[in-house]
């Protein structure tokens, strides 16, 4: 219970509440400007569950909450109790305005919906824009994966989604472990990214604007949004992710066969331009740095070279040391050369993971 307790407390403060006061008793939580709440409310979350009634007291709060986020006691339980997330997809149009779905389109979403989730977590592990492999620790993933009761006033389906779990451990030489939080938050952003940037905009496939996008790209999971659209015969659709840390939802509205098309020709416009991943070396002249803080580890430098007989802008990533050096050089108009694996178009690239950094003597 007290578990239960401190996550209301930082469900709440991550959505900007202000502690103003805790003790032994109660944390005491004043809400947002943005709730129009007179000055003297305020939320008590109990610390101590000894008395008689401490449940009772605790499921009125959650019932609060609850009204405060449109959430349901069963999605609380999810993310106080498990610290999991909850997805919602709603479907919404004159044939779910009871919040009944025909069998056809529900059996349609429920599998695009786990091959979405599928190929979000392949991308997560694998990192490419292009690879269409199924590592095994996807698997793991889904089996985390669960259906929840859903909701009436369209066609609500929710899934509780793992978010502490451990889905792919740390290998020598290549990444860091994979949490299932990860293969999450990256649904949201690509789900974000295709109905603001694509569904929504206007998008010129360029080598810069893949270098500069490819953490949200990847062609097989792109094409699985749009069958997803058309086969479950979709017009209006939201997702909304829900957790300890925050909330969002993304809105698709009027998705029309003209809006699709513009997906359909971004993907086949990824597809036509050369994205290679290897290990290359880049020689060349420094043209940009930028640093919040150059004692950390998020350090960008980009350079211009020549490679292969074509011009070539590099961008990487350094930790201190290197990006120290890289400002003397840059003082000196001294080259640098940079080795490590790369996300490479023709004209472009990008480091992934720096093997070698040296400065010309």
């Amino acid at each position: 219970m007290i578990v239960i307790s401190q996550n209301i407390v930082q469900f709440l403060v991550n959505r900007s509440w202000s502690v103003s006061q805790s003790n032994d008793s109660f944390t005491i939580l004043k809400p947002p400007t943005e709730f129009n709440f007179p000055m003297e409310f305020q939320l008590k979350i109990p610390n101590n569950f000894n008395k008689i009634d401490s449940d009772l007291f605790l499921n009125n709060i959650l019932n609060i909450i609850g009204d405060f986020y449109t959430l349901t006691l069963d999605d609380l339980n999810v993310i106080f109790q498990k610290q999991n997330t909850v997805l919602k997809v709603r479907v919404y149009d004159d044939n779910t305005s009871e919040g009944n779905i025909s069998l056809n389109r529900f059996e349609e979403l429920i599998e695009r919906i786990r091959t979405i989730l599928s190929d979000t977590a392949s991308f997560v592990i694998d990192r490419s824009v292009t690879s269409t492999r199924i590592p095994e620790e996807v698997a793991r993933y889904l089996n985390l994966c669960s259906f929840m009761q859903t909701e009436k006033g369209s066609f609500v389906a929710k899934i509780q989604l793992p978010s502490e779990e451990l889905i792919k451990d740390g290998e020598l030489f290549e990444r860091g472990q994979v949490y299932s939080k990860e293969i999450n938050n990256k649904l949201s952003e690509v789900l974000s990214f295709v109905q603001q940037n694509i569904l929504e905009g206007d998008v010129n496939v360029t080598d810069e604007y893949l270098i500069e996008n490819e953490d949200k790209l990847n062609i097989k999971l792109l094409k699985d949004i749009e069958t997803f659209y058309k086969k479950a015969n979709l017009k209006n659709i939201d997702f909304s992710f829900h957790s300890i840390d925050n909330s969002q939802v993304i809105v698709n509205q009027e998705i029309t066969g003209a809006k699709l098309y513009k997906l359909n020709q971004f993907v086949s416009a990824i597809e036509s331009h050369t994205f290679d991943i290897g290990i290359y070396t880049f020689t060349g002249t420094i043209t940009a740095l930028k640093s919040k803080d150059p004692d950390g580890g998020h350090n960008g430098v980009t350079f211009a070279c020549i490679f292969e007989d074509m011009p070539m802008i590099v961008a990487a990533n350094l930790n201190s040391d290197q990006y120290k050096r890289a400002i003397e050089a840059h003082k000196m108009k001294l080259n640098i050369t940079v080795t490590g694996q790369a996300k490479k178009t023709k004209t472009r690239a990008r480091l992934i993971e720096i093997l070698r950094f040296d400065v010309e003597e």
